[in-house]
């Protein structure tokens, strides 16, 4: 009898979704909509079960099976709708900063392509194994990126960043403290009133900015994290939850906790959303 060697174990298996660098997992149990979220980095987004909707910087509507490109730093209405039998469910690709991503005239919003599908599958192992190498998971998130480039699938063309964009990356480094505006003011060489000046052309305020970029990092947190409400709230720059709920709450339409919360017997995975704030 001829006996065969055993299979070696795989030196490097993938890990779950959750844990993988660069990995988010999305589970939702009810029909969603956030308003002008703005995202920290721009994902490629495969839906696995439901339906997204995209409006705003880029338009989309994305069925199960399909890939999409979502940019960062601009607003975007965002509606994901559950499939029929069960939960909205995706897997996104956080494009990291030393990939260049394809940009310019966007002629499609979303691709069942099986040729960039297979690229997806090949980043997505590649991202759950964290052996990994920084340089081979960028190459395979790259093949994708060119295969979307080539299906029509493009980032807005790069503005000059703003005021505030330019006070969302100093403040987006540290929100957990205090910026008052004379500070903020200092570290772009103005005087507070001109700060203030430029900030209104901007159609915005210092404190109204913040807000938003604490509570859309909240969000995101909410989603990717399993961290307690508590310490979220902690990390935006919130001392009381009990304020930061409220905040949430106003900004978004639902708590915190309703995030992650089960909705008719669906858990909501991390990360996860759900609530009902949909426009009709």
């Amino acid at each position: 009898m001829t006996r065969h060697a055993p299979i070696p174990l795989d030196p490097d298996p993938p890990r779950p979704d959750p844990r993988a660098p660069d990995v988010v997992r999305l589970r939702q149990g009810v029909r969603a909509q956030f308003r002008s979220v703005v995202g920290e980095a721009p994902v490629i987004l495969r839906v696995e079960a439901g339906r997204k909707v995209i409006r705003g910087a880029v338009d989309a509507l994305v069925p199960a099976g399909q890939l999409t490109l979502m940019p960062a730093q601009l607003p975007l209405d965002v509606e994901n709708h559950p499939a029929p039998d069960g939960p909205y469910r995706a897997t996104a690709i956080v494009i990291a900063p030393g990939i260049v991503a394809p940009t310019g005239p966007r002629t499609a919003g979303a691709t069942a392509d099986p040729r960039a599908l297979a690229a997806f599958d090949r980043a997505l192992d590649l991202c759950r194994r964290p052996a990994t190498p920084t340089a081979i998971r960028d190459h395979a998130v790259l093949e994708v990126l060119l295969w979307m480039d080539t299906l029509g699938l493009r980032l807005p063309p790069p503005k000059p960043p703003s005021l505030s964009d330019r006070i969302r990356a100093l403040a987006g480094a540290d929100l957990a403290r205090h910026w008052p505006a004379a500070e903020v003011a200092r570290a772009h060489g103005l005087s507070e009133a001109t700060l203030r000046r430029h900030m209104v052309e901007e159609g915005t305020g210092l404190a109204a900015l913040l807000t938003d970029l604490r509570m859309n990092r909240a969000l995101g947190l909410l989603q990717a994290t399993d961290l307690p409400v508590q310490e979220i709230a902690f990390q935006v720059g919130y001392a009381s939850p009990s304020r930061f709920a409220l905040r949430f709450r106003v900004r978004f339409g639902l708590a915190p906790s309703a995030i992650r919360a089960e909705r008719d017997g669906t858990a909501i995975d991390r990360p996860g959303i759900t609530g009902v704030r949909a426009a009709e």
